[in-house]
């Protein structure tokens, strides 16, 4: 599984358990990239890298439904 790595200022705006208002227009500039970087990801294990820097159960089940349209 390839490892994917967060920028911190996402993960400073994503941790809490509170998404910041426009966390979707960061994912959406965010995304393309890590596609490109990591291109044989697959969805499941992009959520499973995920998980380990989202703590909050509710803010990564939002996490991972708003980014499955990238896989």
């Amino acid at each position: 599984m390839a490892e994917v790595k967060l920028p911190d200022e996402f993960l400073d705006t994503v941790s809490g358990g509170v998404l910041p208002e426009g966390w979707e227009k960061m994912a959406d500039e965010m995304a393309p990239s890590l596609r490109a970087q990591y291109p044989d990801v697959t969805y499941e294990e992009a959520c499973a890298m995920l998980a380990a820097y989202v703590s909050d159960p509710a803010d990564q089940e939002a996490i991972k439904a708003y980014m499955r349209k990238y896989f």
